[in-house]
């Protein structure tokens, strides 16, 4: 019996599919960004899924990207034709998806040499030099939880 139990664990952690019947519990995550985006009152929809897998996949901390949108575009509210709600190279960057750019920004964010290797503040401070500008960042993400 413990030799199952063993084996159960070992195919659900080693980046494979869990085994079929293992209900795993939701992502406390998804009700807190989804509670953010509508106090906020951004536009639906409010892309959770693709901030969560960005935010795993590059090791980020998922409060960053939804932030930065509130701090740069009202998430969004004045980026709809350019989907750049992050305020990356603004007037000059657009993305062909809110998706795309989710996913570039996280990447520029976790691997980019001028972010790669920096705490928070430093990455927050190189994306926009204002010295507030992490403290408001911050301030935002705090919302979250």
């Amino acid at each position: 019996m413990a030799a199952v139990g063993l084996a159960l664990t070992i195919a659900s952690t080693a980046d494979q599919p869990a085994p079929i019947g293992v209900i795993f519990p939701p992502d406390p995550r998804v009700e807190r960004l989804e509670r953010f985006f509508e106090h906020y009152n951004c536009p639906a929809p409010h892309h959770v899924a693709a901030y969560l897998r960005a935010s795993d996949g590059y090791r980020l901390d998922y409060r960053l990207l939804p932030a930065i949108s509130v701090r740069e575009s009202l998430c969004g509210v004045s980026e709809q034709m350019t989907n750049n709600f992050w305020g990356y190279h603004p007037s000059v960057q657009s993305f062909p998806s809110i998706e795309a750019g989710i996913e570039y920004v996280a990447r520029q964010l976790a691997e980019n040499p001028y972010y790669k290797g920096k705490t928070l503040d430093q990455k927050l401070f190189v994306y926009n030099p204002r010295p507030a500008y992490p403290d408001e960042v911050e301030h935002i993400m705090r919302q979250i939880e």
